[in-house]
C-alpha cells in the first residue's frame, strides 16, 4: 500500500512540473502583441504600450534576444524563421538530394548554394561550410538508402546548426 501511496505522490508532484513546464513555454512565447519596437525581450517587459515607454523597448531588444527571438520563436516574435524555412527545407531537399550530394562530394554548386541560403547560412561563411561539408561527406551520406531528415540531422551535427 505505501508503494501505491508514493507512486501517486511521485506522479502527482511529476504532473505538476509538467504543468509549469507548459506555462514556462508560453511565458518564453509571448502574446504576440508588440509596440513599434518590435518583437524581443522588450516586448514582453513593456507590451505594445504606446508613447515614449516604446523607446526602453526598443533598447530592451538590442540585447541580443530579439534576434534569439525572431530565430526560435519566443520572446513574442511569432513561429519563428527556422520553422518557416524548414518546410522549405526539406521540400528543397526532396527534390535535389541527388545534386546536393554530388555538389557536396565536390564542394561547391547551385544545389549546394540554394540549401546554405535555405538554411540562413551567410554568405561569407558558404565556402568554409562546404569545406567543412566535403571534409565529412561520408559521415551525412551513411548510405545509398539514407532519408532526407537523417542527411538534414547529420548536416546539423556536423556544421552544428
Amino acid at each position: 500500500m505505501k508503494k501505491v501511496i508514493l507512486s501517486m505522490v511521485f506522479f502527482g508532484v511529476m504532473s505538476a512540473g509538467l504543468v509549469h513546464a507548459d506555462d514556462l513555454m508560453k511565458a518564453l512565447k509571448g502574446d504576440g502583441q508588440y509596440g513599434t519596437a518590435g518583437c524581443g525581450l522588450g516586448s514582453m517587459v513593456f507590451g505594445n504600450q504606446p508613447g515614449i515607454v516604446q523607446v526602453f523597448a526598443a533598447t530592451t531588444n538590442v540585447t541580443g534576444i530579439q534576434v534569439f527571438g525572431i530565430t526560435t520563436g519566443t520572446s513574442n516574435c511569432g513561429p519563428g524563421i527556422m520553422a518557416a524555412s524548414n518546410t522549405r527545407l526539406n521540400e528543397f531537399m526532396v527534390a535535389n538530394l541527388d545534386s546536393v550530394a554530388k555538389e557536396m562530394a565536390i564542394g561547391r554548386g547551385e544545389s549546394l548554394d540554394a540549401m546554405a541560403e535555405l538554411m540562413a547560412i551567410p554568405a561569407g561563411e558558404r565556402v568554409a561550410v562546404y569545406g567543412v561539408l566535403q571534409a565529412n561527406y561520408a559521415s551525412i551520406f551513411t548510405s545509398e538508402q539514407i532519408q532526407v531528415n537523417e542527411v538534414l540531422d547529420n548536416i546539423a551535427s556536423v556544421v552544428k546548426i
